[in-house]
């Protein structure tokens, strides 16, 4: 059973004083979720003003200190709002990750624009494919790919915050999933409270799970998590 950590997403200090944004902050973070559990990352890797970005500069640094701290899969996000919706200019910034400090994964949202081509540039990279899957008509776009059968995985995100909501709709996609055939392992995650019952749901279906600032900061009683690590170390105590 596989936790991934997501580091930090678009949270900022003034939501938690504690989330990772420089390489070396992630990196920190990273190694003590691996204590913690986490056998993979998920990073949003920001500019020096501390802003989300795809700028091959940013991305292979973060990528690089994590995988140093870890030795485990690093991948990132291509959220089409890194660059204020230019898909050419995403495809442009993404054909500079290369090198051994490139990604293990980068994850394709099946709502946004030009899924096609950066799946394809990722393919030609080296890079591996985390389809990012929110509802049961992302499924169906997913199926509808040409890349369906190069994932790594499936990330199942979906975006409710009520716990009850997220779980029925993960659960609708991962039912779309199976009808069009696509087999391959999910890892889902919710945000805020509904994380913890996304959680238990993926667990109880025998599927992989996500945790991290970039999800929740709050542990399943209630309360404020102090780091990355103590998300991860909750969600290795539901997994058993």
């Amino acid at each position: 059973m596989l936790i991934q950590a997501a580091l930090n997403g678009g949270t900022t200090r003034a939501t938690h004083p504690g989330v990772p944004l420089t390489p070396a902050e992630l990196a920190a973070e990273a190694e003590a979720a691996m204590r913690a559990g986490a056998g993979a990352f998920h990073l949003h890797p920001r500019d020096a003003a501390g802003d989300q970005t795809l700028e091959p500069e940013h991305v292979l640094a973060a990528v690089a200190a994590v995988r140093a701290a870890t030795g485990l899969p690093v991948g990132v996000t291509t959220g089409i709002w890194t660059v204020q919706g230019d898909v050419r200019r995403r495809l442009a910034l993404v054909a500079g990750w290369t090198g051994d400090r490139r990604p293990d994964y980068a994850s394709i949202n099946m709502n946004e624009p030009g899924i096609e081509d950066l799946a394809d540039l990722l393919t030609s990279l080296g890079i591996g494919i985390e389809a990012g899957v929110w509802t049961a008509e992302d499924a169906r776009v997913l199926a509808a790919t040409g890349f369906r059968d190069r994932l790594r995985w499936v990330l199942m995100e979906p975006e409710e915050t009520d716990p009850a909501a997220a779980v029925a709709t993960a659960a609708a996609a991962a039912a779309e999933l199976a009808r069009q055939g696509i087999t391959v392992r999910q890892v889902r995650h919710g945000y805020e409270m509904a994380t913890w019952d996304v959680l238990r749901a993926s667990l109880a279906d025998g599927q992989d799970i996500r945790i991290g600032l970039e999800d929740t900061t709050l542990l399943p009683d209630g309360s404020t998590a102090k780091s990355n690590a103590a998300l991860v170390a909750a969600a290795a105590r539901l997994a058993g």
